[in-house]
Parts: structure tokens; sequence; C-alpha cells
């Protein structure tokens, strides 16, 4: 067994390792590019589904592939003079004043050609009112369709944004790799670093996910891979605070001791422990905050770590977290270098 000494040494390396090698800075979803979805951002949408068991698989989530539902058309003879978007979000429907002028002179020469007397402000007059009660008539129906269709169009960008990152990832396994992870325990904190205070905003578990198309349905399935849950602490490391590398190598030691409860965002005893004991450690005046209930999020990085159980959904560049390799063997034996 390594001596004392030499794990004294091992872990000193390992600080400036660290020191030399993380960021702070990056640890702030805030900044995150790519894709990124919290909770409230995901929770409610038409279609999605949560925490699916079947025998022998456990799919976190499931986006099913919707088709966008265009706006109920006006009467035929009403469609000429409205203007309308079929996003959702868009601008309500409105009169096309270029069409309704050009109504207005067909109307005035139609009557010239009928010999009847012409009173053009008349016939403008009758014009508008028309117009406006079409646009009365409609309106309601259009926002009844936005109201309905904003929600679908959100479960559709969202899967059409996982769509394209699993290409993404399956395209760039060699040169740019990415990975899917699923955090846990949003945390914030302002930490000290040589070139001042850094906005620490990010979770403090991650999961591994794997992306996949259900072939009879078209829907994206999200799965956690055979991977153990990681402990995220690199930016605590690289600014010093006291007592890290303990608490790290007991939140790892806790989770390992789970094996039949692996840590899932749908089981809040699975992660809650490790994360009240992140919170109570690193920071004596720490606190641990149940969020979720109320589709909150962590708040603004304080002078104090606030340890939420806000999760996320997030892509970042593959190998981003370094540590496993280096922090496992102290639970256990010092691994051979």
């Amino acid at each position: 067994m390594t001596d004392a000494r030499e794990l004294l040494i091992c872990l000193l390396d390992y600080i400036k390792e660290q020191a030399k090698q993380v960021n702070p800075a990056a640890y702030r979803l805030a900044n995150a590019k790519g894709f990124q979805r919290q909770r409230g951002e995901i929770a409610g949408l038409p279609g999605v589904e949560f925490d699916i068991r079947i025998a022998g698989d456990h799919v976190w989530m499931r986006i099913p592939r919707l088709a966008a539902e265009p706006p109920p058309p006006p009467q035929p003879a009403h469609k000429p003079l409205l203007r309308l978007s079929a996003d959702p979000n868009g601008v309500p429907p409105v009169i096309d004043e270029a069409a309704l002028s050009r109504q207005v002179t067909q109307l005035v020469q139609s009557a010239k050609a009928r010999n009847e007397p012409i009173e053009v402000a008349e016939i403008e007059a009758q014009a508008k009112t028309a117009a406006d009660e079409a646009l009365s008539a409609y309106s309601p129906l259009w926002t009844r369709w936005a109201t309905g269709e904003r929600p679908r169009r959100r479960t559709i960008t969202l899967y059409g944004d996982l769509f394209t990152l699993l290409h993404q990832m399956e395209a760039e396994q060699t040169s740019k790799p990415q990975e899917l992870i699923w955090g846990l325990g949003i945390s914030s904190w302002q930490l000290k670093t040589e070139k001042g205070i850094v906005e620490f905003e990010y979770p403090l578990l991650t999961q591994a996910m794997e992306l996949s198309i259900d072939d009879r349905t078209m829907a994206i399935e999200i799965r956690p891979r055979a991977t153990e849950t990681r402990v995220e602490l690199d930016a605590f490391i690289a600014c010093q605070v006291a007592g890290t590398i303990e608490v790290e190598r007991n939140a790892v030691t806790q989770l390992s001791r789970e094996k039949d409860r692996p840590a899932t965002p749908f089981d809040s005893g699975s992660y809650a422990d490790v994360l009240k004991l992140i919170a109570s450690n690193l920071d004596s005046e720490g606190k641990y905050l149940e969020v979720l209930n109320q589709n909150g999020t962590a708040p603004p990085a304080g002078s104090h770590l606030v340890v939420t159980d806000a999760w996320v959904l997030l892509a970042r560049g593959h190998g981003h977290d370094m540590r496993c390799d280096y922090v496992l063997p102290l639970v256990h034996e010092p691994a051979e270098r």
C-alpha cells in the first residue's frame, strides 16, 4: 500500500493539474453554448414523457415527433382582406390595407361600369366596416389556435434541437466529440480566483446520457449511459475551496453505496443526501433548497453556496470532466501511475 507521503504527493500533483486545466468561469450555465434545457422549459410540453420504465429499460425522457398545425382558414370571402401569421408567436391577424384599397378601387370601378351614383367615401366606409367585422370574427379563432399551438411548437423545437444534436454527436465522434449530460443539483456561488470573482452556476451531479430514435414512432428517447454518476467539483478545486477533495471523496463514496438506487431526477431520495452533504461541508453557511416543485431555478450566485434540486439537460464537449480516473483511486487504493 502506498504510504501517506506518496498519497499526499499525488494529491498535491492533482490539485496543481486541476488549477492549470480548469477554468472556473466556464461553470456557468448562462454562458454555455449549444443545447441546454432546464426543467421549467420542458415539463408540461405536449407529448413529452418522463421516467418510462419497462423491463430492462429506463427511458428518462421521450419526445414525440409532432407536426406543426396551421391556423384555421378564414371564410373564403374574408381571406383576401386579412393578413395572418402561421407562427403562433407572430403578429395577430390584421387587415391587409393594400388588399382593402384594391377592393375599394374595384367597387368604385364596378359602380362606374353600372352608371351608378358614386360616393367614394361611403364605399370606403362600407368596405372598412366589412373588413373590421371579418377581422373581429376571425381573430378569436386565430388566438385560440395560437394558444394551443405555442406549447406544441416548443415540443417541435425541442425535438429538432435534439435531432440536430444527435447527428452532431455521430458526426463528431472522432474530431470534436460532444456528450449530453443530465445535471442534478444546479448550484450557485461566488468563487474567488486570482483574477477576481466568478459566478458559479452548474449542476453538482451529472449523468451521461444517450440519444436514440424509435424506428416505429420516430420519437427521440433519452437514456442514461452505463456510467457512474459524476461529482462535479472541479471549479471548487481550482479555486482551492477548503475541504473540496474530502467532500468529493465522501460524495463519490456515498453514491457508490447506492448501487440499487442510482441517482435519477425522478427520485429526490436518490441524490438529496449527497447534495446536502456537499452544501453543508463546503460552506459553513451553505444551504440546500428544494425548488423543483415550484419549477424554480438556482438563485443568483451569492457569497454563500446554494445547492438546489433543480436539473438541466446540457450538451458539452466530451471529456469535460477528467477527474474520475484520479479521484476514484483516492477512495480505495491509490492507482498505479
